[in-house]
């Protein structure tokens, strides 16, 4: 009686032994089946960087520069000064610019000193600002300023600036036009694989850099080139795509 219990306990716990290994698998194969799942699900998307240039051309160019006056004393300083800067206005009218159309800073006055730190004179400036939407005749103008010099006019005339007003009205024409490339991108890499591109799930806009013609230069900050008349905007969009 003993033995018949036992067999019949041990055929009970073969059955329940089986019942839960079937269960496992059951279970692993779930698993395994929705880790695929979501894999395949993952890897439907294609990411791209699509980019826009267009060459464009500065419409506002500064001009500065110091005009100085260097003596023992600052009374003599100030009246050197003076006629300094009534020289140069003199010049400016003579270029076509009338007062309205520059600035003049106050005066700063600097000591000078020598290498045992006795105080040998003093150097006074005021520095002459203008803005100017005509940026080849500001080119023309700090160059020939320089001929004061000639006529014994201390002046230091400072690299122009060239800037564009009109990034913000092209903004969106090139964020356009930056997207429009990157699902052509999108579209060429995934025919490779023989598959439709979807609608887009993402997508974040690149710094804009302003750049001087034919140039490779990039910067995670922007560039912002000022020393070129000529320039070009590029201007980078990352999307990401659904893949069908």
């Amino acid at each position: 009686m003993s033995d018949h219990k036992d067999k019949n306990d041990s055929h009970a716990n073969l059955v329940t032994t089986g019942i839960i290994l079937g269960l496992a698998l059951i279970i692993c194969a779930i698993i395994a089946s929705y880790t695929a799942l979501s894999v395949k699900s993952q890897g439907q998307t294609i990411k791209v960087t699509g980019s826009a240039y267009k060459p464009i051309r500065s419409n506002l160019a500064v001009w500065k520069a110091d005009i100085s006056a260097m003596t023992t004393t600052v009374e003599s300083g100030y009246a050197q000064l003076k006629t300094n800067v009534a020289e140069l206005e003199e010049f400016l009218q003579q270029q076509g610019y009338a007062e309205s159309d520059y600035t003049l800073s106050p005066v700063n006055i600097n000591k000078r000193f020598n290498r045992d730190g006795d105080l040998t004179g003093y150097e006074l400036t005021r520095l002459v600002s203008m803005e100017n939407s005509n940026v080849e005749a500001i080119t023309s103008l700090a160059v020939e300023a320089s001929g004061l010099i000639e006529h014994g006019i201390m002046i230091r005339s400072r690299p122009v600036t060239y800037l564009f007003t009109g990034l913000d009205s092209l903004k969106l024409e090139m964020i356009q036009m930056a997207t429009e490339n990157a699902k052509e991108r999108a579209l060429r890499l995934a025919n490779t694989t023989e598959h439709d591109v979807g609608a887009p799930i993402g997508a974040s806009v690149g710094v804009f850099q302003i750049r001087a013609l034919r140039s490779q230069e990039v910067s995670s900050w922007g560039v912002s080139d000022v020393s070129s008349i000529d320039k070009e905007i590029v201007s980078t969009v990352h999307v990401e795509f659904l893949i069908d």
